[in-house]
């Protein structure tokens, strides 16, 4: 293909001299102004000589290539699309299964928005009022806890995060039963407060809801410890909590009773 689009230019480049000796003995300008388009691309450089037949309609790129980069295109696009459905269809049967199991499922929901800002975790789900939801009932994923309901209206409502900082949730560590206070840091993280120093708490121990605040279940998951500092703060343990649900990918969520 490129050789036959060497010769198509050298023919090419034959004809303009033949037409630019034509017209010097006739006198004439235009068409010479014309033909020396091609020959001042030339003067800029071998690049311009390597994209010479972008500019030459019957040198550019053949139908058969042009069909095949638009069939490549549209293949690429259908995967993508097929990845999407695929993982969503994942999550809807992950969250089918949970409406099975939980005795207090109360709806699932679409995140449709999220808080502008920085200064709070808050995420707008499409479902209120009309579909059984009310103040402080629980948001949840099947990966784990995600907060709980802030504001109601008929059909949207918000949730405040567990990593804002005005959440707070009563929780106990599984193995050791060790109980605290997790509250938000307003970035992707968690404290676990109040835990004395006096008792052994290791790195990697999984976060459950005690369910003695009154609002969260006994149970949930949270997360796990990631890190733990006994000597940071002056009477409690200084303890990480990273949350097993990454709340900054959270697309549906299932609403649970207190």
């Amino acid at each position: 293909m490129l050789k036959k689009k060497f010769i198509l230019f050298a023919l090419f480049i034959l004809l303009v001299f033949a037409l630019l000796t034509y017209q010097s003995v006739k006198g004439e300008r235009p068409l010479l102004d014309f033909t020396l388009y091609p020959l001042k691309l030339l003067e800029q450089g071998g690049s311009a000589f390597l994209n010479i037949f972008d500019y030459i309609p019957f040198l550019g790129k053949s139908s058969e290539e042009k069909n095949f980069t638009d069939r490549l295109n549209k293949c690429e696009e259908e995967r993508i699309r097929y990845k999407e459905a695929a993982l969503e269809n994942e999550r809807l049967r992950n969250i089918l299964q949970m409406k099975s199991e939980r005795a207090d499922y109360v709806a699932a929901a679409e995140v449709f928005a999220r808080d502008p800002t920085n200064w709070f975790h808050i995420l707008w789900i499409n479902k209120g009022f009309g579909s059984g939801i009310a103040r402080d009932m629980v948001a949840v994923t099947p990966l784990g806890l995600a907060g709980r309901i802030h504001r109601v209206f008929n059909e949207r409502a918000n949730v405040i995060l567990i990593t804002d900082v005005n959440s707070s949730v009563a929780v106990r560590l599984e193995s050791s039963r060790i109980e605290g206070i997790l509250e938000g840091s307003g970035d992707s993280k968690c404290y676990l407060k109040y835990v004395s120093k006096d008792f052994e708490v290791e790195a990697g121990e999984s976060v459950i809801t005690s369910g003695l605040d009154g609002i969260f279940p006994e149970g949930l998951l949270i997360g796990t410890v990631s890190s733990v500092d006994r000597e940071g703060g002056e009477a409690f343990q200084v303890i990480e909590v990273k949350p097993a649900q990454n709340l900054n990918t959270v697309e549906e969520v299932v609403i649970l009773k207190r």
